[in-house]
Formats: structure tokens, C-alpha cells, sequence
């Protein structure tokens, strides 16, 4: 563990580089050699899930050799996450992105005792996204909807050493592959800054403005229901900005490192909301379900072949639903190799 001294020295320089870099990062936008060679990187990507999907591999880790591959499929039904950071590679070749970064994760989840259904019934519920995923969004709203093509707006939360918030609007089809297997295709078609959040004059950036902390994003859901529950992937792409030499080492990492907790967050929330919505209804009071006790009967009377509680005439009937499976413990972060 760092000295506490330590911790406050690298917290403070931190912050003191990212005021620094907050009037750099103004007055930039993307250029457009930097947006089509995000277009070029999603379209390779798409290309290789296109390609995966005909060989079998409808998960990403279905691809693996079978002991791999089943080791990863316990670690996820010990409610472990499966997160990596991949690169979409060009007939073998990097694919340079000038004057931007992108970051390139892929998180999968297992939902047990869930339907494909219910887990869909999550992810396509967008006017409650700000309730499922909050604090990481905090509005959402179905803007438009065609068959399985919707219009969806979000506005997305983070707060590290700075706060930064975005208005994003995005472009998103459900593909139904089979009765058990489906595809939520994300991609963003407007991003803006937002500035002054939380108060009377918040308001959206001029792109001139950004500060280029995001960029573009693109998420793909995976979804296949299986082994007696579901399985939940994403994959998600994001542009962002490049950062001044002299920053890059402070602030570089920070940068990478928050699509891989925006993806932990993202399954975390789903897998709560999912095992929320599919949980069986309470039961009812016993006072709810029997006719009101005549007034003439004395209490003690209803309490001869049993136990009588202080605070009602009967306990609450028992069900075998566990409280722990609608809200289980934070998963714990599984790294692939």
C-alpha cells in the first residue's frame, strides 16, 4: 500500500496536469482523417464478428480451445467477469487512428436462472436506463423506434479527477439470430460535451469545444441463453482524443483504463436489473390473504397451534426465492489472458 504522503503528492500533480490540459483540450474536434479511420476499425470489427458468427462463435470465447474455454465458463458461473482489451487488426497491421485513440474492450457476464427474454427486456428498456445504470447515466430516452431500429438518447456520467458528462445520441438495432441468440448493435450518430452540469446554466459544448474525451462509441450486445441461463457479452469501441507528450504519461492511462470500468459497470448494472426484473413477485402477508379476524376473537385465541409474533397474528409465508440471487454480491473482475 502507497504511504499516504505518496498518494497525495501523485493526486495532486495529477490534478494539477489535468488543469493544466483542460484549455488544450478545448477548441479541438475530430479530424476527418480521425473519424474515418474509426469507421475503417469499426467496419474491420464488425467484419470479424461477421466472420466469427459463420465459423460458430456467436461468444467471443467460443473461438478458445475447450479447457480454456471452460475454465473462463466456470470463473463466470462463480459470478466472475470475463473483461480484455482487444485490437482490430488490418490484414495483420495496426490500424493508425491520427490524432486520436481508440480503446477497445470486451466484458462478458453469466446471468444464471434468467431467459434471454428477460435479459433483452433490459437492455431495450431505454426510458429506464437512468434508473438501470445510474449513476453512469443519468437521462435516457426512446427518441424513436421502427421495428427492431431505435433512436436513443443517453446522457453519460463520469467523475474521476475531473466530471465529465455527454450527451449522446445513438443509432441501435436488435438482430434475433435464433430463439436464443441475439445481437443489440449501439452506435453513436451525435456526442456533445456538456459543461456546467448540474446547474442552471448547464449546457452542451460547440464541437470546437470538446474537450475530446469521447469521441465516438460503439457498443455490440451478445446475448445467448444456455446452460440454464444467459449469457451477456459487450464489446465496445471508443474514439477519444490524444493527449500532449508531456501529459500522455499522466493522463494516458487514465484515459484507457475508463472504457474497462465503463464496461465492469455495464454488466454489473445489467446482471442487478436483469435479476430485479425476472425476480419472482413477493409474497403476500398472511393479514392480505385470510379474511379480517372477527373482532368478538381474542388474539391469543389464533395463536394456540403455533407461535404468535409480538407485531403481527402470523409470520409472512416462506419461499425458497433467495434474496441473494436478484441482488448478488459485486462480481469480481476476471482478466483474460
Amino acid at each position: 500500500m502507497q504511504p499516504a504522503i505518496s498518494r497525495s503528492f501523485f493526486s495532486t500533480l495529477l490534478a494539477a496536469a489535468i488543469s493544466l490540459l483542460a484549455p488544450l483540450a478545448r477548441a479541438h474536434e475530430p479530424k476527418p482523417e480521425t473519424l474515418a479511420a474509426f469507421d475503417h476499425y469499426r467496419d474491420k470489427t464488425e467484419a470479424r464478428m461477421d466472420s466469427d458468427l459463420l465459423a460458430g462463435h456467436f461468444l467471443y470465447i467460443d473461438q478458445f480451445p475447450g479447457p480454456r474455454r471452460n475454465e473462463i465458463e466456470a470463473q463466470l458461473r462463480r459470478n466472475e467477469f470475463y473483461l480484455e482489451q482487444l485490437h482490430t487488426l488490418d490484414d495483420g497491421h495496426h490500424i493508425h487512428v491520427p490524432s486520436g485513440i481508440i480503446h477497445h474492450w470486451i466484458g462478458i457476464a453469466f446471468l444464471p436462472g434468467v431467459t434471454l427474454a428477460q435479459t433483452k427486456s433490459v437492455l431495450e428498456d431505454y426510458a429506464h436506463q437512468k434508473e438501470n445504470y445510474f449513476p453512469d447515466v443519468r437521462q435516457s430516452r426512446l427518441l424513436s423506434q421502427n421495428g427492431n431500429d431505435s433512436e436513443v438518447f443517453l446522457q453519460f456520467y463520469s467523475k474521476t479527477i475531473v466530471t465529465a458528462v455527454f450527451n449522446v445520441n445513438f443509432a441501435s438495432r436488435t438482430t434475433n439470430y435464433s430463439p436464443t441468440r441475439t445481437q443489440i448493435r449501439s452506435c453513436s450518430t451525435r456526442v456533445a460535451d456538456v459543461d456546467n452540469f448540474g446547474t442552471a446554466n448547464e449546457h452542451e459544448l460547440q464541437p470546437a469545444d470538446s474537450r475530446g474525451y469521447l469521441w465516438k462509441l460503439c457498443t455490440w450486445w451478445h446475448i445467448e441463453e444456455k446452460d440454464r441461463g444467459t449469457y451477456i457479452q459487450v464489446e465496445a469501441v471508443e474514439l477519444s482524443r490524444t493527449v500532449p507528450f508531456a501529459f500522455a504519461w499522466i493522463v494516458n492511462p487514465i484515459i484507457r483504463n475508463v472504457p474497462k470500468t465503463f464496461l465492469s459497470h455495464l454488466l454489473s448494472a445489467t446482471q442487478k436489473a436483469v435479476n430485479k426484473k425476472s425476480a419472482p413477485p413477493a409474497s403476500k402477508p398472511v393479514s392480505q390473504i385470510l379474511p379480517p379476524r372477527p373482532s368478538s376473537v381474542p388474539l391469543f385465541a389464533l395463536c394456540l397451534h403455533r407461535p404468535c409474533r409480538s407485531d403481527s397474528v402470523a409470520s409472512p409465508p416462506r419461499t425458497f426465492f433467495s434474496p441473494a440471487a436478484a441482488f448478488p454480491p459485486e462480481p469480481r473482475e476476471y482478466r483474460g489472458q
